[in-house]
């Protein structure tokens, strides 16, 4: 079977409902989306640091590294029969990232007997510069949930770091950065609202499937609950995927977030908010000291740098120029 070379590339905030997308979109005939990889955080960025793919053991031992994380344990792939292939490539001077990561998701496709291939990792949001280089025909979609959710909902998971001071600068962040990228790569780009998704699903699959280029399948809807995108042991947070859609998981910092905690969002967050089509609270108060306590300071000042280098056409993370067609 041949796979279609086109790849979907699932990206978003951490708890923004990547997981329920990805699921949805592999639930279709033709699409296969595993379970989050890291690549590019894993291998892409490492070895572009050091020497590029220009000595074997330096890539080997990344890989390695990579075929032991759990969720791309779940691939099943074949760790030794594709270490020696890209070895090959290595000594013929033809390998590269998009050799590697397309090679492995092409065999999770044929073994899900699919003809096109998806990844879900919502941190290569960042890495859509050097994505967009390795799959220039790659089609991006890009989920967004209220912010004020999105904190409500890290603060239920024991890997959640920082305050909403950093989650709503995190959130603008990703706007601001999703404008750019929206200019940069044009009809290729897509975002989607998280809300929209939970309250009409097929319409909002039915747009996407269309961009993307396949036919909607109302099975989609019903078939996603099984999709093998994770390992309930090793990922409890993500067990709702499992469980019927539920449009009343929106609006929750309604009732649930402190005042305190809302005028942090409101002041960082209003005006993108406003413009996305969510409501922004009167009377909530930004107060300086609850929004100093637990603040990830190192964090503040890694998303300056980042937001720094997207706004003048740098790769986030090695920090060159961006060619124009990257």
């Amino acid at each position: 079977m041949g796979v279609d070379s086109q790849p979907i590339f699932v990206v978003g905030m951490p708890r923004s409902g990547t997981t329920l997308l990805a699921a949805l979109l592999s639930a279709h005939s033709e699409i296969a989306i595993g379970p989050e990889t890291a690549y590019f955080d894993l291998v892409w960025k490492p070895l572009e640091r050091e020497q590029g793919l220009t000595q074997w053991s330096k890539v080997e031992a990344r890989l390695k590294e990579f075929f032991v994380k759990p969720s791309v344990a779940l691939m099943n792939l074949p760790e030794t029969e594709l270490l020696e292939e890209f070895r090959l490539a290595s000594e013929r001077q033809q390998l590269s990232h998009r050799k590697m990561l397309s090679r492995m998701m092409q065999m999770y496709a044929e073994f899900q007997k699919k003809t096109r291939w998806g990844e879900k990792t919502p941190g290569h949001f960042l890495y859509l510069p050097a994505i967009k280089s390795e799959f220039p025909e790659a089609e991006i979609i890009y989920i967004v949930r209220d912010p004020r959710d999105i904190h409500l909902s890290l603060a239920t998971v024991a890997w959640n770091d920082g305050n909403a001071f950093n989650h709503a600068l995190q959130w603008r962040e990703y706007q601001a950065i999703s404008a750019r990228y929206q200019k940069r790569y044009g009809h290729s780009f897509t975002q989607v609202l998280y809300e929209d998704l939970i309250t009409d699903p097929t319409n909002v699959l039915r747009q996407l499937t269309s961009q993307v280029g396949i036919s909607f399948e109302e099975g989609m809807l019903e078939r996603y609950q099984t999709q093998p995108l994770f390992d309930v042991k090793d990922e409890p947070w993500k067990r709702k995927v499992a469980s019927p859609i539920d449009a009343s998981n929106a609006g929750k910092w309604r009732t649930q977030l402190p005042s305190d905690e809302l005028g942090i969002f409101s002041r960082l967050c209003g005006s993108q908010l406003v413009e996305l089509g969510y409501d922004l609270p009167k009377g909530s108060h930004f107060v300086v000291g609850k929004a100093l306590k637990g603040l990830d300071v190192h964090a503040v000042m890694w998303w300056g740098r980042i937001a720094w280098r997207i706004a003048h056409d740098r790769d986030p993370w090695l920090g060159h120029r961006l060619s124009p067609s990257s």
